[in-house]
């Protein structure tokens, strides 16, 4: 599991674009050790989703049903980045 998760830190944090490397990475940074394997393998689905999916989802407040079917998506919702 220790893999997994320092493969999801590096995908979170390498986006492509810098607000969701803040946002996404922020999250997987502050989250991910505490996550069960379940949740680490919704993240993987949620992380193949594009950036401009994601932004369009976590910024601009558009349903994606996809994403919103995920469990982990609240608490990524929910996150606040701290500055």
């Amino acid at each position: 599991m220790n893999n997994l998760i320092k493969k999801l830190l590096y995908r979170s944090n390498h986006r492509g674009t810098k607000e969701m490397d803040l946002l996404i990475g922020g999250f997987a940074n502050e989250n991910l050790k505490k996550f069960t394997l379940e949740e680490l393998n919704e993240f993987e689905i949620l992380l193949n989703f594009t950036d401009k999916e994601l932004s369009s989802w976590l910024v601009d407040n558009n349903s994606n049903k996809e994403l919103e079917n995920l469990s982990i998506s609240k608490k990524i919702k929910n996150f606040k980045i701290k500055f």
